[in-house]
């Protein structure tokens, strides 16, 4: 039929162009959407390959016969698209038995009615003629072939959402597959809605020719695009592995106060489940959420009474801004400090009994040393006096660690040195200690000075000789620090730096003082490093690098 030869030619670059695509999709083996988009592709391929016989076939009982088996070719297509769109976009927990089922219902029933032969008029009614072409048209449509339509629409609809949806987010990346995946589903879908409004006067649906353009925008995505091998599937089990797998609770709340989302550790914490607390009012469950600030952090801890007893919590709460900085919810974040809080108070009983008990027993055994001879009271005297700077040292540990966990003061690095240069000339008055300012200054964390004091107090105290010297310079190089402090002592042992370097004691093998583990501790602290070296021929270098606090 030379009429249709047009026709016919149109339908075979649909199912060329359809079929290509969907080997490509097949190749991509298991990634998201892969085999569903396999599915869509084939029901139209298979949806073109009916029209195309029921132009060919001689008798109207065939072509009857191949416009009833289209209908399979046609229920693929939406169920392919919805699943490909869930999977695509990392809906997967839509995706399991249950859904896929429900999904799929109608398809399932659409098989079986084919399979009842044409028939019966449940997918359509009558004949209403025929052209020159050869083409049957149908009257009307059965109850099943609207049916089939809302179904066909509705899930065309949702599976466009959920790329508008990705299209209209911050996931750059994956907008030219979105964009690509919508135009593929819009081509088919206006054209068949102009045909079932009777906008398009043609005596057959041309959905399938349409599908010749999809094809090529399938094939293209897949090509230069990289669908189905790099895909936003990920992105959203991302975020409820990252919302409810961090330790703090996290309540988010609009602007009303109300929870609209929690993550598992929040429940845990207010002992409640997801369905009792969404939708819920934040000041009915939350103990204490009057005082909570509009932002920032609660000034005290909040208390929560548990199964396992009494916990801390530290409460921070930011504010959800609009794209125009308007307020349009809260994220109430609850870190668990019972811990933290304990051994504070561990830290705090440890350095009473350093300054107390330490300091008592050492009067104790000055006092007894008075009562032996000169050289036994000296050597006592000697070691109490290390057992007093021993727990001196110990209480200027605690003091560092508590001081990192208040709030950051940053001072000049130029004044913090020399505030340390002045006190090491009062305290070690035989050292001659020189100090070579940076060409320009920055702020830094004032944690530096016990890290500095320690480092020059170090140089100081274990430098026999007869012209003690230590040598300080401070350096400033975009965002870092570096102040140097180099003597002319003994050196250190490899056997201390070893032990520095390692990171931690043991039985076996430990450090003689606590001094260099401050040096070290700081540094960490401020998120710097410390280097030891030596000179030659005697002494050691000490390179302390740290961040500034303008950084």
């Amino acid at each position: 039929m030379p009429d249709s030869l047009p026709l016919l030619l149109s339908l075979l670059i649909s199912v060329v162009l359809g079929s290509a695509s969907a080997i490509l999709a097949w190749r991509e083996g298991s990634k998201p959407g892969a085999r569903a988009l396999v599915l869509l592709l084939s029901g139209q391929v298979g949806w073109s390959i009916s029209l195309i016989f029921r132009l060919q076939a001689s008798s109207i009982e065939a072509k009857l016969l191949w416009m009833h088996v289209m209908w399979i070719g046609v229920v693929a297509v939406p169920l392919g698209w919805i699943l490909f769109a869930l999977a695509y976009t990392g809906r997967d927990r839509f995706l399991n038995p249950r859904y896929v089922a429900a999904l799929a219902a109608v398809p399932v029933v659409t098989v079986i009615i084919v399979a009842l032969g044409p028939r019966q008029e449940l997918l359509q009614i009558g004949i209403a003629g025929s052209t020159d072409a050869g083409i049957i048209q149908n009257e009307n449509g059965g109850v099943w072939f609207w049916i089939v339509a809302i179904y066909t629409y509705l899930l065309g609809a949702a599976g466009g959402v959920l790329l508008l949806d990705l299209v209209l987010s911050r996931m750059f990346t994956f907008r030219k597959q979105a964009y690509a995946l919508i135009g593929a589903l819009v081509v088919p879908w206006v054209t068949n809605l102009g045909y079932l409004t009777n906008t398009l006067n043609t005596p057959i649906d041309p959905t399938p020719i349409a599908f010749s353009l999809s094809g090529v925008i399938y094939l293209f995505s897949i090509r230069h695009f990289e669908l189905l091998r790099t895909n936003p599937a990920p992105n959203n089990r991302a975020r409820e592995l990252v919302f409810d797998g961090v330790q703090e609770g996290v309540i988010v709340l609009d602007i009303s106060d109300n929870i609209i989302d929690i993550n598992e550790p929040a429940l845990e914490i207010l002992q409640v489940t997801r369905a009792e607390l969404l939708g819920s009012s934040a000041p009915e469950v939350i103990p204490d959420y009057e005082a909570f600030p509009a932002s920032g952090s609660l000034d005290d801890f909040l208390t929560i009474e548990t199964p396992s007893g009494n916990r801390d919590f530290e409460i921070e709460v930011t504010e959800i801004t609009s794209e125009r900085g308007k307020a349009i919810g809260y994220v109430v974040a609850f870190q668990d400090v019972t811990e933290f809080l304990r051994q504070e108070q561990r830290l705090e009983v440890l350095n009473r009994v350093l300054r107390h008990n330490i300091k008592t027993e050492t009067n104790l055994i000055l006092g007894y040393a008075d009562g032996l001879s000169d050289e036994d009271a000296r050597r006592m005297k000697q070691s109490a006096l290390r057992i007093d700077e021993l727990g001196q040292k110990g209480r200027e540990a605690i003091r560092l660690f508590s001081r990192a966990r208040e709030q950051s003061d940053f001072k000049s690095v130029h004044a913090i040195v020399e505030e340390c240069v002045t006190e090491a000339r009062s305290r070690f008055p035989h050292a001659t200690v020189e100090y070579q300012r940076a060409d320009r200054d920055a702020t830094v964390n004032s944690l530096l000075d016990a890290v500095l004091l320690n480092a020059i107090e170090n140089a100081a105290e274990h430098n026999d000789g007869d012209d003690p010297r230590i040598e300080i310079t401070a350096s400033v190089t975009d965002d870092l620090i570096t102040v140097e402090i180099r003597d002319n002592g003994p050196g250190i042992s490899d056997y201390e730096l070893s032990v520095i370097s390692e990171g931690a004691e043991s039985s076996l093998k430990h450090g003689s003082g606590i001094g260099l583990w401050i040096i070290k501790w700081g540094a960490d602290l401020l998120g710097g490093r410390v280097q030891f070296s030596g000179t030659d021929p005697t002494g050691t270098v000490v390179e302390i690098t740290v961040p500034t606090g303008e950084s």
